[in-house]
């Protein structure tokens, strides 16, 4: 049996409690994927336990951990692939094109705000830092730039913090948060508010009681709804009263659709519960949702296992 490392003292324990949401915050912005930045992030503590002799507390722990995790991601990602979004990658379809299905991988995916922020008043101030949109604007981003960026802009060091833990000039550093900053200002993101209640309310209404007219009334204009692990997704109010009505998506819609609300990524989101032939209803999918002006402007629905790590849902609803 291989030997077990030793457990954390408990002042090393309760440390590393305390910064683990913003090495979990860091790593999936880095990585794109709620899964692996969880996996990372107990690969870091532990690489950190072994290693805690080599701390010599001339800088503040958290800048250690966070060297710690930057470089294991900048390690994972040299196997790895960068993650998307549909809708920034794509051009929207017209309804009746044949739905393409890619590698669940292939995508950004959801994270729950319990496990991203603890404290939910730092969810509000924060959101912007883990928007879909922006996750994905940094997976194009080369790995360094990556992490150029965000030790600079978000997790806010200096250049010469950031060049020493990349063993890059200081030179390099600027560089690269110039180039970094230049292609995540390309593509501006949309406002983040909250619905209010009596909005969000009628929207989970709509889609329970098969209310098309209700639905469609709560959609901006311009409404982007994607579906991964599909590729295909669609733009404008018309083009999604015309998908639900496909024969595919009908059919799915009329075996009940039961909501539980939950959050992730900062925003309000849905899970999905569809009925079954045994009139079960099953977790399906999470449902995130960007409103603006008090329409719903982005719907991004994860569909499948691969994207419900970490929300803690139950598996069915009572009947």
């Amino acid at each position: 049996m291989a030997e077990q490392p030793d457990p954390p003292a408990p002042e090393f324990s309760e440390a590393f409690a305390t910064h683990r949401p913003e090495l979990v915050r860091h790593c999936y912005r880095m990585l794109g994927s709620f899964e692996e930045a969880e996996d990372i992030v107990q690969e870091v503590l532990l690489k950190a336990w072994r290693s805690r002799a080599t701390y010599a507390a001339d800088a503040p722990l958290s800048h250690w951990l966070m060297r710690i995790a930057t470089n294991t991601c900048l390690n994972a990602l040299t196997r790895g692939r960068d993650r998307a979004l549909p809708q920034l990658d794509r051009a929207p379809v017209v309804p009746g094109t044949p739905i393409e299905e890619l590698e669940a991988a292939t995508w950004v995916t959801p994270a729950p705000d319990t496990r991203l922020f603890p404290d939910p008043a730092r969810a509000a101030a924060a959101r912007e830092e883990v928007a879909l949109a922006f996750i994905a604007l940094l997976q194009r981003l080369p790995p360094k730039q990556r992490a150029v960026l965000l030790l600079k802009d978000v997790v806010g060091w200096s250049a010469e913090e950031i060049a020493s833990t990349l063993e890059l000039t200081v030179s390099s550093i600027n560089s690269a948060l110039h180039r970094a900053r230049e292609t995540v200002a390309a593509r501006p993101r949309g406002p983040i508010e909250d619905p209010a209640p009596e909005v969000l309310e009628a929207y989970i209404r709509s889609w329970e009681t098969h209310d098309l007219d209700s639905l469609v009334a709560l959609l901006r204009k311009d409404v982007v709804f994607a579906m991964p692990p599909h590729a295909t997704w669609f733009q404008g109010a018309d083009a999604v009263r015309a998908f639900v009505q496909t024969p595919r998506f009908a059919a799915f819609w009329s075996r009940g659709l039961r909501a539980t609300r939950t959050r992730a990524n900062g925003l309000p989101a849905l899970a999905w519960y569809p009925g079954g032939q045994d009139g079960v209803h099953r977790l399906h999918s999470i449902h995130v949702m960007r409103f603006q002006d008090g329409g719903l402007a982005e719907a991004t629905n994860f569909i499948g296992a691969h994207y419900l790590r970490g929300f803690d849902l139950p598996a069915v609803l009572p009947r």
